[in-house]
């Protein structure tokens, strides 16, 4: 999947040295810019915004960069922020909207790569056990390890996660299921999709995750068990969990 970038610049020169120097990185990079804080604030809170790296000039018209990251952060826990800024003299508040990384302009390549490498590499570790979830007009980026069980109700679905937390947000289990890693969640009713590492037991007509038990349906008993006893099978192995 390719990786998606947005970069926040009002000026049209650094915005276009960034691309060029990102798409010879990695020619399959989706980049996305915006000129000021209040057009990637829009398309933040309107959910059309889907990105894995901001790069956010601190300088743009309107409210500034630092600001700017203060509101992503209310809304988006975890993309990975990298400030452009002609001076160093906002390092502190980088660190205070947890920032990935600072780039001083004019940046050489060399620079922007290796900072862009480290980010990379943490993403192709995290993008395997998370997905985006929006609840209350927040994005959350939820560890699939955390996720119990996943409910469906009417159009609601609802993530029990571990520290019975409940996120909630709309959609069908069978588009959120093709999100999650395969070889640990399974469908095993109409309204559940569970977490076969937090089962603790399997009786003939359920499954027990803490003390909620989660009825196996005849429609998907079959693959459910065998997928079951293949995972206690995978961890007697020695595999690692989720």
């Amino acid at each position: 999947m390719a990786v998606k970038i947005a970069i926040c610049d009002d000026n049209a020169e650094d915005v276009s040295q960034l691309s060029a120097a990102l798409y010879a990185y990695d020619p399959l990079f989706e980049i996305t810019s915006f000129p000021d804080g209040k057009a990637l604030m829009d398309e933040l809170l309107d959910g059309s915004l889907n990105a894995d790296l901001l790069f956010l000039d601190i300088y743009i018209p309107g409210i500034d960069g630092i600001q700017t990251a203060r509101q992503i952060r209310s809304v988006w826990s975890d993309i990975k922020i990298i400030f452009l800024s002609s001076s160093r003299d906002h390092y502190p508040q980088a660190y205070e909207v947890f920032a990935f990384n600072y780039i001083v302009k004019p940046f050489s390549r060399e620079r922007l790569y290796a900072v862009l490498s480290r980010a990379l590499d943490e993403l192709c570790k995290e993008s395997g056990y998370k997905i985006s979830v929006r609840h209350k007009g927040k994005l959350h980026s939820v560890d699939c390890r955390d996720i119990l069980y996943i409910e469906s109700r009417d159009k609601l679905l609802l993530f029990h996660l571990a520290g019975d937390s409940i996120l909630q947000c709309y959609g069908k289990l069978e588009d959120i299921l093709k999100e999650l890693p395969e070889q640990y969640f399974l469908r095993c009713h109409q309204s559940f999709i569970v977490n076969l590492s937090h089962i603790s037991e399997m009786g003939n007509s359920y499954f027990r995750i803490g003390k909620t038990m989660i009825g196996i349906s005849r429609r998907y008993g079959k693959e459910a068990k065998d997928r079951y006893y293949a995972y206690l099978f995978s961890q007697m192995g020695g595999e690692q969990t989720p």
